[in-house]
């Protein structure tokens, strides 16, 4: 089982969409021989749908309710599909972007999977990044099993070259595999792409009126930039020559015919540019948002081209492979998704009728009716705030005609629906919302890196920048002493520091570089939950640290 899943590529950014400008001949091949699911929805940012791919279950239920600041940690209760596979069997591994949990016990081999080579946090670019990357997506500082590399070429054909690797291996071991493809492309930033295609597409007018507009909504032609989209569709046509490759070898070593693929999105484009007609773009609730395609290949089984417009979403995905491969689900949880494995099979299944809750803003918990979508077989309500709309989907596809005046009845029964599932949500879990701590086990892990990623409280609004400062919530397994490095973007050779536990002073006073770090030596932290605050002054700064690294002070 193979899937792959892109970051930030909308709906739009296929040829088999109707994107007439695009290169994505091996994606399309690959739709042509699939069964596709025409109803597919995901999240509309990326955390939140990595945790429902991985657990079958809403992301709420999870605590994932964002996608930065310690609210995209899965906990590690939480049962994921490598798990799953991993107990029926099968060799796990992820390639990419994990993005639910950087420390111990929630990083990708804590959470299933046999081998991992992953980036920190949301993407390459960010403040998780090893400060050295320096924002570059080629040869880039990745974590294999933990371990920091430097990887050698452009961060997408690493991600397939070394799962080509991997599987090619799990084969001459006659072992099942699992291999999650996950690319942080075409996510920003756009400032290092694959030349060829950036040479190509900057050839190319992609302004709005040369896509297709006739149907759905029109394109916000002023917010159109030639440079940016010419950057995005260079590393999407980068995905798919490695789509390419993977098939290719899967041809080479035997394993085309009984491998299932499966390729989708993890939420609308990250600019507003051509949807298929769709509205909007990540972080929406609208359809741009939300709808992904979703090709499920496997030659063996699934007949080719057919389709069907049943409602799925991630939270599907868990339960359809558990079924088709007949690994055992967890059964001490409720599980959100249901298995679609006798439509993808041929046979028809009639629509429950479920609801499908989709929510994203910033902050801790849910707000009611704060950017969200009640999705049904036919209905689909959007609201924000006192906005509140609904569209018959199969009537109005791209949901156009706001008919809630002519079916008061569904939109308040809808409305009752998604009031019931919040209100359930928070009295099953009455500690839901709280903060996932970091936890500091220096036998499982014997430096703890802590980045912006995972701050809370931030000052300031320079997330990625200096000159904001935040707080970590930590839980240690024992009362230990550690040595406490910490870096700056801007790094003179000569600080005042001063490091809080608490919200008490434990040690300050001038620092020197040393190793391109500052260090508080010999810091006993106590067993059981703490928040740890470091605050910088420079000549001309006051700031929070850029990563800070805990180890033992032990020799």
């Amino acid at each position: 089982m193979i899937i792959v899943l892109s970051d930030d590529q909308g709906y739009g950014d296929f040829g088999c969409k109707g994107n007439p400008l695009i290169k994505t001949p091996n994606i399309d091949a690959m739709a042509s021989r699939s069964f596709e699911m025409k109803r597919f929805y995901v999240s509309p940012v990326c955390s939140p749908t990595r945790a429902s791919l991985m657990t079958g279950r809403d992301y709420y239920r999870t605590g994932v309710t964002d996608t930065w600041l310690g609210r995209s940690t899965l906990r590690a209760s939480e049962v994921t599909l490598a798990e799953m596979l991993k107990n029926a069997g099968y060799s796990t591994s992820l390639f990419g972007k994990w993005h639910l949990g950087d420390t111990y016990p929630c990083r990708p081999m804590d959470q299933g999977f046999d081998h991992a080579l992953y980036l920190a946090g949301g993407g390459l670019g960010q403040p998780s990044d090893p400060i050295e990357n320096n924002n570059l997506y080629t040869n880039p500082y990745l974590f294999e099993n933990g371990k920091k590399i430097q990887a050698q070429g452009f961060c997408c054909d690493v991600y397939f070259d070394e799962a080509i690797q991997w599987l090619k291996k799990q084969k001459a071991n006659k072992q099942p595999f699992f291999a999650y493809i996950a690319t942080n492309t075409p996510h920003a930033p756009y400032h290092d792409v694959p030349q060829k295609w950036l040479d190509y597409y900057s050839k190319l007018d992609l302004s709005p009126k040369n896509f297709p507009q006739t149907q759905g909504h029109p394109i916000a032609a002023e917010h159109f930039k030639q440079d940016d989209l010419a950057r995005i569709y260079a590393m999407i046509s980068n995905i798919d020559d490695n789509m390419g490759k993977l098939f290719q070898a899967l041809k080479q070593e035997d394993l085309y015919h009984d491998t299932i693929v499966i390729y989708f999105t993890d939420n609308g484009p990250n600019t507003l540019r051509y949807v298929g007609g769709f509205a909007d773009k990540k972080g929406s609730h609208k359809e741009g948002g939300i709808r992904s395609p979703i090709w499920w290949h496997w030659p063996n089984r699934f007949k080719a081209g057919a389709s069907s417009d049943l409602l799925s979403a991630h939270i599907d995905i868990m339960p359809t492979l558990a079924e088709l491969c007949g690994a055992k689900l967890p059964e001490d949880r409720h599980l959100d998704g249901q298995s679609i494995a006798k439509t993808l099979l041929g046979g028809r299944r009639i629509s429950n009728q479920n609801n499908l809750f989709i929510q994203w803003h910033r902050g801790d918990k849910p707000e009611a009716f704060n950017n969200t979508a009640i999705v049904q077989q036919n209905w689909k309500i959007e609201a924000h705030g006192e906005k509140t709309a609904l569209y018959h989907m199969k009537e109005d596809p791209f949901a156009l005609r706001d008919v809630s005046a002519q079916y008061p009845e569904i939109t308040s029964r809808l409305s009752e629906d998604y009031r019931v599932w919040l209100n359930h949500l928070n009295d099953e879990y009455p500690n839901m919302w709280d903060p996932v701590p970091l936890e500091i086990n220096l036998k499982e892990e014997p430096e703890i890196i802590l980045t912006h990623q995972e701050w809370r409280n931030m000052e300031g609004k320079n997330w990625s920048k200096s000159g904001s400062n935040g707080e970590w919530l930590l839980n240690l397994n024992e009362e230990a002493t550690f040595n406490i490095r910490f870096n700056l973007l801007e790094a003179p050779p000569v600080i005042k520091a001063s490091l809080q536990i608490n919200q008490k002073t434990l040690a300050e006073g001038s620092l020197k570089k040393e190793n391109h770090t500052y260090l508080f030596k010999s810091i006993v932290l106590p067993k059981g939950q703490i928040i740890l605050k470091i605050e910088v002054e420079t000549e001309t700064l006051k700031t929070g640290p850029w990563q800070v690294f805990l180890s033992s002070d032990q020799k």
